[in-house]
């Protein structure tokens, strides 16, 4: 009987926490494109994550990178970042792909190709994995994710460049539950090697495998990215 009370109360908690991660999308600036014209191609490149990042796209075009991350991230870090980045080009490309908006995800340093081009292109402004063994045996919030960015929209025409959309988005796990609580029964009681061994990573085409949180985190960013874009063809009338 104390168990199943247990349980119950697991599953209550898990469901009220859930509700308190948070993602949004602020300080949106929009201009009206060069030509009416449907771009031909859309590019998006993994997001800047440190000053190497930012070299290898200035030759192609200029993008004002604000509040540069990663100068004093360790080795770890930066590579979480790096991943994060890979899986946010991907998913977005994917996306907008799956919404009639044909993109594909390019590697930083390689110039889009088309005389009528959309280029994504953006950088981390915080990125923060949390305390990953706190979040998972705790589950309510301990250990919280999260992951900001800076987005550039610029169209590149024979007529010459221009940015069309600048925004910056922020999500956080908040008070997501951990893997403890949305385990099986009784795993969020059955201690820390119980919880750790319910850890869940992401996996598709790809992309690669990192924290389910951070996991999380590429979802809601990869959302907040494409609605907009989306809401921007469908003002300028670009919509199939």
């Amino acid at each position: 009987m104390r168990s199943q009370i247990l349980n119950r109360m697991y599953v209550l908690l898990a469901i009220a926490a859930f509700g308190c991660a948070g993602a949004q999308v602020t300080q949106q600036s929009s201009a009206a494109p060069i030509t009416a014209t449907p771009p031909t191609a859309v590019v998006v490149y993994p997001f800047a994550v440190d000053a190497s990042d930012v070299s290898l796209n200035s030759s192609i075009f200029q993008v004002a990178y604000r509040n540069m991350s990663g100068e004093n991230q360790s080795a770890e870090q930066l590579q979480l970042a790096h991943q994060t980045a890979q899986n946010i080009c991907v998913q977005v490309a994917a996306n907008l792909t799956q919404k009639g908006i044909t993109t594909t995800c390019l590697q930083r340093g390689v110039p889009p190709t088309g005389d009528n081009v959309l280029v994504l292109d953006g950088q981390f402004t915080d990125i923060s994995e949390g305390n990953r063994l706190r979040r998972m045996v705790i589950g309510l919030g301990a250990g919280a994710s999260k992951v900001d960015t800076v987005v550039q929209v610029i169209q590149k025409t024979p007529q010459g460049s221009s940015e069309l959309l600048d925004f910056a988005t922020s999500a956080d796990s908040g008070y997501m539950p951990g893997a403890g609580i949305t385990g099986p029964a009784g795993a969020a009681a059955g201690g820390a090697a119980a919880a750790a061994s319910l850890g869940v990573n992401i996996a598709a085409g790809g992309v690669k495998n990192v924290t389910s949180s951070t996991g999380y985190l590429v979802d809601k960013t990869t959302d907040q990215i494409v609605q907009q874009m989306v809401n921007y063809y469908n003002r300028q009338g670009w919509s199939s």
